[in-house]
């Protein structure tokens, strides 16, 4: 275990959707270009990827629709990658959500588009937002908001009060 304590940073999280949203938010504290330190990330990214193979085959029904999670570790390892150097940005007026295997960058883009495109993510006019994904998409277009895919993969925003609060907690 790292030098925090041997704290166990997804103790209790039974849930894929409780450990992606737990996880960002524990990247933004502890990420070294954000006062955290190394070792203690990689802690946390080791921790995060035990996490997600506990959830593998876990199941959850939405409607009458069924939804099996698989851990693929070099998915799971891009996201992980791609949301340090988000982060690593350092720009506190972006919002980085983890729904599912998708990142999602909202707030001041505009000002950040050309980095935002060098990590290789991509602008969605249709929900105003930048993404990312490690796979390419299979599926249909949705006219579902970011708003609408976060209720169904289990993403919720904060407000900068709340995000300040939980990261000082965690």
């Amino acid at each position: 275990m790292s030098s925090d304590n041997n704290k166990h940073f997804f103790a209790g999280l039974q849930t894929v959707e409780e450990i992606k949203s737990h996880y960002r938010r524990l990247a933004v504290k502890y990420h070294p270009d954000k006062g955290g330190d190394l070792r203690t990330m990689q802690e946390v990214n080791q921790q995060y990827h035990e996490a997600l193979k506990r959830c593998d085959g876990q199941t959850r029904t939405e409607g009458e629709r069924e939804y099996r999670y698989k851990y693929e570790q070099e998915v799971e390892q891009a996201v992980v990658d791609k949301i340090a150097a988000l982060v690593g940005l350092g720009h506190e007026d972006l919002t980085i959500a983890l729904i599912g295997t998708w990142i999602w960058v909202t707030g001041n883009t505009k000002a950040h588009k050309d980095q935002l495109k060098a990590l290789g993510l991509k602008y969605h006019a249709g929900r105003e937002a930048w993404f990312y994904n490690v796979k390419p998409w299979r599926g249909g277009r949705s006219r579902t908001g970011l708003a609408g895919l976060a209720m169904k993969y289990g993403y919720r925003e904060f407000a900068a009060q709340e995000r300040e609060r939980i990261n000082q907690a965690a």
